[in-house]
């Protein structure tokens, strides 16, 4: 009998670990411990999902990236406010001056500036204002894609990489109106690191990091004006004599496997803090006084300033640059400047920030190396999985395909690809094996994506489980590795395994999986996301393309 009984109950949990289900429901399936999802991944790979193994020619015709084609039409950033002068100036302007609603501080001034119906010589003059992220601008004009008037970022160092790739520009404002990037620590890990290492700067939290006593968020500094402020006073940290020594190199590597990834967005690292993951992160002093949710949090200010300079760009007329001027002098009056420190702006005056040490050119390399290093030379393994359901055919899968091969050259030498593709439980297929991304990898890449056709039903996490399983044996001959998914869906899972079914696995395992939603419901893609700290992007037609080559430089 009780032979039996031990029959019946392996039975069961059998049964538990191919179909999901458990005693106490879902919340036990997203606590599986590292060696109970490897189990329940290996019950499906065998009883319940397969995929099969499709050959696809190499195609070496592609010929890598365009930066100016792989922007989207600036209407995609609209204008927030829209002037109608006869002399009218845009103005492209970091996001925490400015938003699509309108209703920040440069709006504001803007709205009221062209309310005066200002005049030069009998025209009418206004502004025009585009909210804009600092990488994003930093693509446009350096491009040539597309140039406005004038540009005002967060801080100098966007206008120095602009000065330096060649395009005029003058500086006619050094202080739109002030700001500073800072570091902001919990107030408990606040007074523990003071007692240890002093005053918070960038060196000795560099050092604390390094020692293992603060875990530190970043933001991306290829498109935030914090993370590439700190970032590069990092780097002097590492070696003050040269930023980009060996030394330095070493030491920064030595720090990325002691931090978490970067989150793309202030608010994304902040989700990230709400869970308990970090102690200290970097934020502007702005931006930390409108996160009500940060209130026992410590800002101590860092890096060169954020005081919002302003530039004429490409050999602005003298007449548009008149009216630039008599907008900036608007924006420099008190009233104007009390409006600011409503907004935040204005706090921290006593900080004289550091010193910048770098040319454009310099910031250039030290974000090329930041790309080489974040990973801490340790090679990444990544399986990209495309959605080729029914609802991706004409425009959408075209898009994906243009933009996936166009962001093969984003991804680091030395990392290790793969690629699925599915639509219904019995179309899923393993496009291209996991191998290191050599120019062969790179072309049967290439040529695997040419071949996406789209039909059939959407099964998300059935072929999240492939990969996976693809991922594990792959680490096993790449020791020390790091493991990432990407999914690329327009859609929810409509067929194959649920979502509870296969959070317990991602949990277990600790894989990141990144969304790219493609104008998609996000709330599956963002749930895998968050389970690791990762996060998802949602793209379109028009923006596919530059999301996932950001995606790319970010994560590959």
């Amino acid at each position: 009998m009780k032979t039996s009984i031990r029959i019946i109950s392996a039975l069961l949990v059998s049964l538990m670990l191919v179909t999901g289900l458990s005693g106490c429901g879902t919340s036990s399936e997203a606590n599986l411990t590292y060696d109970q999802a490897v189990e329940k991944l290996n019950a499906f790979t065998k009883n319940t999902v397969t995929a099969k193994t499709v050959s696809h020619k190499p195609d070496s015709s592609w010929v890598g990236s365009d930066p100016a084609n792989e922007l989207p039409s600036i209407d995609k950033y609209p204008l927030s406010v829209k002037g109608n002068g006869e002399i009218d100036l845009e103005i492209f302007s970091s996001t925490e001056k400015s938003d699509v609603k309108a209703d920040r501080w440069l709006d504001v001034m803007a709205k009221e500036f062209n309310m005066k119906n200002s005049s030069i010589s009998g025209k009418s003059v206004s502004v025009s204002i585009r909210p804009i992220t600092s990488g994003l601008a930093l693509n446009y004009i350096t491009t040539r894609a597309y140039i406005p008037d004038a540009y005002t970022p967060a801080n100098e160092l966007w206008g120095l990489m602009i000065e330096s790739a060649g395009i005029p520009l003058e500086m006619v404002e050094k202080r739109l109106t002030g700001n500073t990037a800072g570091i902001l620590m919990k107030k408990d890990a606040y007074t523990s690191f003071t007692e240890k290492y002093g005053q918070v700067t960038v060196p000795s939290v560099v050092e604390a990091v390094l020692n293992g006593d603060t875990v530190l968020g970043h933001t991306n500094p290829n498109v935030s004006s914090t993370g590439l402020n700190i970032f590069t006073q990092e780097l002097l940290a590492f070696d003050p004599n040269n930023p980009f020594s060996d030394t330095a190199i070493s030491k920064f590597r030595q720090f990325q496997e002691l931090v978490p990834a970067p989150s793309p967005t202030t608010d994304e690292m902040a989700k990230v803090a709400a869970k308990g993951i970090l102690d200290s992160m970097i934020m502007e002093s702005q931006a930390y006084g409108a996160q009500p949710t940060l209130s026992d949090w410590v800002f101590t200010p860092c890096g060169v300033r954020h005081d919002s300079p302003m530039y004429a760009l490409d050999n602005l007329s003298q007449e548009k640059k008149e009216a630039l001027m008599m907008f900036v002098e608007f924006c420099k009056t008190s009233e104007a400047q009390k409006s600011a420190s409503s907004f935040g702006f204005n706090k921290y005056d006593d900080y004289a920030g550091v010193e910048n040490k770098y040319t454009g050119a310099e910031l250039f390399a030290a974000l090329k190396l930041w790309k080489e290093n974040k990973d801490a030379g340790r090679p990444v393994i990544s399986v990209f999985i495309v959605d080729r359901s029914g609802s991706m055919a004409g425009t959408k899968l075209n898009r994906v395909k243009q933009a996936l091969i166009n962001s093969i050259g984003y991804i680091n030498e030395g990392n290790y690809i793969g690629l699925v593709s599915y639509s219904s439980t019995n179309d899923i297929t393993i496009d291209l094996p996991l191998e290191k991304f050599t120019s062969k990898q790179q072309a049967l890449f290439a040529g695997a994506v040419k071949d996406f056709n789209a039909t059939g039903e959407t099964a998300t996490n059935s072929a999240l489980v492939i990969a996976l399983d693809m991922l594990l044996k792959a680490s096993k001959d790449v020791p020390n590795s790091k493991l990432r998914v990407m999914i690329l869906s327009d859609g929810q899972q409509n067929a194959g395994l649920k979502l509870n079914q296969v959070t317990g696995i991602v949990n277990g395992l600790g894989v990141p999986v990144y969304g790219i939603g493609f104008e998609a419901d996000l709330n599956d893609l963002q749930t895998l996301a968050d389970i690791n700290e990762a996060y998802c992007i949602n793209a379109d037609t028009e923006d596919v393309v530059y999301k996932i080559r950001d995606l790319f430089i970010a994560e590959m």
